[in-house]
């Protein structure tokens, strides 16, 4: 059942695209210092929010830099690229970013 059949969205703003595969974030999957992965989000990669999130985790090294997607997922830069593209979310170029994406490119 859709949100649309819910009642919660309108026909027009399910046209529009509310459930376009977009590019939500920049995400970092990271190893705990107790061997498990996790996924930390931010607004930017390693910014005041991100870096808060590993000094509570216990951070190590062996970081994979990526984005999360609409839909929950983890995307790599590789794999972020091509949804953003689809979803026409990249608005600028950046140097060293053909076919991986960059929080630059989205705003």
């Amino acid at each position: 059942m859709s949100f649309a059949s819910q009642g919660n969205l309108s026909d027009a703003t399910v046209k529009e695209g509310a459930h376009l595969h977009r590019v939500l974030c920049a995400a970092l999957l990271v190893a705990k210092a107790d061997g498990d992965q996790v996924i930390v989000a931010g607004i930017r990669h390693f910014d005041e929010l991100m870096i808060a999130h590993l000094k509570v985790i216990g951070f190590r090294h062996g970081e994979v830099q990526g984005f999360l997607d609409s839909r929950g997922n983890f995307l790599t830069r590789e794999e972020a690229f091509e949804v953003a593209t689809n979803a026409g979310q990249i608005v600028r170029r950046v140097g060293g970013d053909e076919g991986r994406l960059f929080s630059e490119n989205l705003y």
